[in-house]
């Protein structure tokens, strides 16, 4: 079909065409060379439609508009073949996104020594060495258990994660062969993703739960209670959404797909219904939280500290709002405007509110343990704040452009993407200079393993979102890797590197100060963290990024259809590394979570007794007023 060719003729044009009769033989008998099984899509019409909409895409991608000698996605994807090259300002916006990264850099190095941020001694709050001999409220015990449904949903989402990798190089094949004809490479995608949220999101909701008391310095009345009730909605969502997601995927669901079963937008995968209800469970979680945090916000205290915890609210309101955008789009919502406000949470919500949240966390727990002065943190916490708010919102726009938004979006994108991760990595610097002082004065710290976890989260914050993320962001790179190995290299990076490990940093931190201090066991942790770090350092950097810049230049030499496509993956160094990836993906699991399952669940017993009644001040049991 010529790229000129008018919108009225695309009807008359689809009907003659060969692409309708590809796709029903596919969807109805299954190619497992592709990866699809027999009956993928089991109604006609539906085949049928599936089919059209493929073309509609391939159209729009290669179609110049009427009034422009661009296509309506702006010349991508890459292909020669039609003439989608990279625009002229593609290229400029490239030099626009490398500049704006060296004035961001220099601008910190100018605050850090200008307001002596890191200057003198720490002053944070002594609380590290009181809190392990606290006893607990019952607030704190019932959170325990949530800790426990974290390390269950890690250990199969990342057994998702090996799965869905050997399906990449063995498509619809698997060692026991029954787990390939039950398990389609859609519902191993989708538990995927949405089980890394699940984990993530309930070890923040557990710690919160198990700081609020410490933080208010009261147990409020009936707290026990409604934590035992979110326990309770939090085990629904999740084994609903995820029961529903399969269902929706074998078609069980019938016209309730959208609203029980999977929608099928990335990161989004649960049904509307469950999405709700887990949006409820949150602003639940929030009101919670907030019951014994406000008598301390009540004090009026003018001090850096209540200043900080004010960011920490904050930062967990706008987690929990910014979720909300994912319920702005409905079942025949327009593709663009659908995907316009999955963007809001794929790319605002989880990294740019996320990373809001992961530095008002990491600045607490600094001053909380004694390592970082609640000024510098918070000096530190604004400056993030800025930048996220500017890199992250704006800088979604570089998304924008490939789908047809004007070229503006392109330069905003491009300016203002990829800052984040300076300040953060500065701060959890300061934290491990603190901590080297406190080891060469022969003193033990007892939080030794979740500041090492924070340090991680904080490398990986910069190697992955930062140096991984600002080479595809952009604008030239962009364009030819995007949907390529290079962008799933800075997901699990930036995702499993960033929050991944801040979470794990959190879980520890909380169950310190929650299992007796005899049964704590350094050893199978210090297992556990080299196990996922050396795991996750081969996974990206000895499969995942070279497999991407071999995606990225087949893009650039015979366009992206290629680099994406089945044949690609055959290729035998391709094949080669992807697998060896088993070795990674058993590091992470066998020597990461495994190790970390068995010490939690082990320790579970031994948690320290439930002391301090509702009610009753938990500072003056401390002896610390915050």
């Amino acid at each position: 079909m010529p790229r000129s060719c008018p919108t009225g003729a695309i009807a008359s044009w689809w009907s003659g065409s060969s692409v309708s009769s590809v796709w029903e033989k596919t969807f109805r008998d299954g190619e497992k060379g592709h990866g699809f099984l027999p009956n993928t899509v089991k109604i006609a019409e539906e085949r049928r439609e599936a089919a059209w909409f493929f073309f509609w895409t391939a159209w729009v991608a290669s179609t110049k508009r009427l009034d422009a000698e661009v296509t309506y996605t702006n010349t991508w994807p890459a292909d020669r073949t039609v003439g989608n090259v990279p625009t002229t300002d593609t290229y400029i916006w490239t030099l626009g996104g490398v500049l704006a990264l060296l004035i961001v850099l220099g601008a910190f190095v100018f605050c850090v020594h200008y307001f002596g941020i890191w200057y003198g001694p720490a002053k944070g709050v002594p609380l590290a060495e009181k809190l392990i001999d606290m006893p607990l409220t019952p607030s704190q015990f019932k959170a325990a258990k949530f800790f426990l449904v974290v390390v269950v949903l890690f250990l199969l989402q990342t057994s998702f994660g090996g799965l869905l990798a050997h399906y990449t190089i063995h498509p619809a094949h698997f060692y026991v062969q029954l787990v390939a004809d039950l398990i389609p490479y859609s519902w191993a995608k989708s538990w995927h993703l949405q089980l890394a949220i699940f984990w993530i999101a309930t070890t923040w909701v557990a710690s919160a739960i198990y700081l609020a008391p410490i933080l208010g310095g009261v147990e409020p009345k009936g707290q026990g209670f409604l934590v035992q009730l979110l326990f309770g909605a939090i085990l629904i969502v999740a084994l609903g959404s995820l029961a529903g997601e399969v269902a929706g995927i074998y078609g069980w669901m019938g016209d309730w797909w959208f609203w029980l079963g999977r929608q099928g937008w990335e990161f989004l995968e649960l049904g509307r219904i469950w999405q709700i209800l887990l949006f409820a469970g949150l602003i639940a979680w929030l009101l919670i939280v907030y019951r014994p945090i406000s008598n301390h916000l009540k004090l009026g205290h003018k001090d850096e500290f209540n200043g900080l915890m004010t960011y920490y609210v904050l930062s967990a309101v706008l987690v929990v709002f910014f979720f909300g955008f994912g319920l702005l789009y409905e079942k025949g919502t327009p593709l663009t405007v659908a995907d316009y406000w999955r963007w809001f949470v794929v790319h605002i919500w989880v990294e740019s509110i996320f990373e809001f949240f992961g530095v008002a966390v990491i600045s607490l727990l600094l001053v909380v343990m004694g390592l970082a002065s609640a000024r510098g943190a918070l000096i530190v916490a604004y400056f993030t704040a800025a930048i996220v708010f500017l890199s992250g919102i704006i800088g979604t726009a570089h998304h924008y452009f490939w789908y047809g938004g004007p070229s503006y979006w392109l330069a905003l994108g491009s300016v203002f993407s990829s800052m984040e991760p300076v300040p953060l990595f500065g701060l959890v610097v300061r934290g491990l200079m603190e901590y080297r002082s406190i080891r060469k004065e022969g003193k033990e710290f007892p939080y030794r393993w979740p500041l090492l976890f924070l340090i991680a989260s904080s490398f990986w914050n910069f190697l992955g979102a930062g140096v991984f993320g600002f080479l595809i962001n952009l604008p030239l790179v962009n364009y030819y890797e995007h949907g390529t190995y290079l962008t799933m290299n800075h997901g699990h990076a930036a995702l499993f590197g960033t929050y991944g490990m801040l979470s794990i940093a959190l879980l520890l931190f909380s169950w310190r100060g929650l299992v007796e201090k005899e049964y704590w066991n350094y050893g199978i942790l210090k297992v556990s963290f080299w196990g996922f770090n050396i795991g996750l350092a081969l996974l990206t950097l000895g499969t995942l990024f070279p497999v991407g810049v071999m995606q990225a230049w087949t893009s650039f030499q015979d366009g992206l259809w290629v680099a994406r496509s089945a044949e690609f993956f055959t290729r035998p160094h391709v094949v080669v590394l992807g697998t060896i990836r088993i070795v990674p993906d058993l590091t992470i699991i066998l020597v990461g979570v495994a190790p970390m399952f068995y010490f939690l669940f082990k320790t579970y017993r031994h948690l320290k007794p439930t002391e301090i009644k509702e009610g009753e001040s938990v500072w003056e049991r401390l002896g610390v007023q915050l």
